[in-house]
């Protein structure tokens, strides 16, 4: 049987990167599916997935640099599936920070994380434009009185 896949957790053989392991019932979500797409025929050859089998059996840790992971994120075209975004608690904190104090921080969130979490960054810089907006006419308003 041709190795297609390697279970990230056990090391043996899968029928595919995003399927559960028949032999240890593990399915990979978020970080993981970028990991378990990098352990599979789609990215490497089946000569080096016996090689990630072998080295995930004898218990070596394997963790990807953080360059293979974004060219899984890439292939995958998951930036927004490994990112689950802001709670709600956290979107009315920073509306209400944006209208009270300044837009500027979900401004920040936006750049700061925009790489990393795009799902976050898009969330905050569509809380904050409108709030920039507000806060830009209210500052207006109140110089030309």
């Amino acid at each position: 049987m041709k190795l297609t896949a390697v279970c990230i957790r056990c090391g043996n053989g899968k029928p595919g990167y995003s399927s559960i392991c028949p032999s240890c019932g593990h399915r990979p979500e978020g970080e993981g599916l970028l990991v378990a797409w990098l352990f599979s025929a789609e990215h490497i050859d089946e000569a080096a997935l016996q090689g990630v089998a072998k080295r995930i059996k004898d218990g070596q840790d394997i963790r990807p640099s953080d360059k293979m992971l974004d060219k899984a994120r890439r292939a995958l075209g998951t930036h927004f599936s490994s990112d689950p975004g802001m709670t709600g608690q956290q979107r009315v904190a920073l509306l209400l920070t944006s209208l009270f104090l300044t837009p500027l921080v979900g401004l920040v969130i936006f750049g700061w994380l925009r790489n990393e979490r795009p799902r976050v960054a898009i969330q905050a810089l569509g809380l904050s434009l409108p709030a920039s907006v507000l806060f830009f006419c209210l500052v207006v308003g109140l110089l030309l009185r």
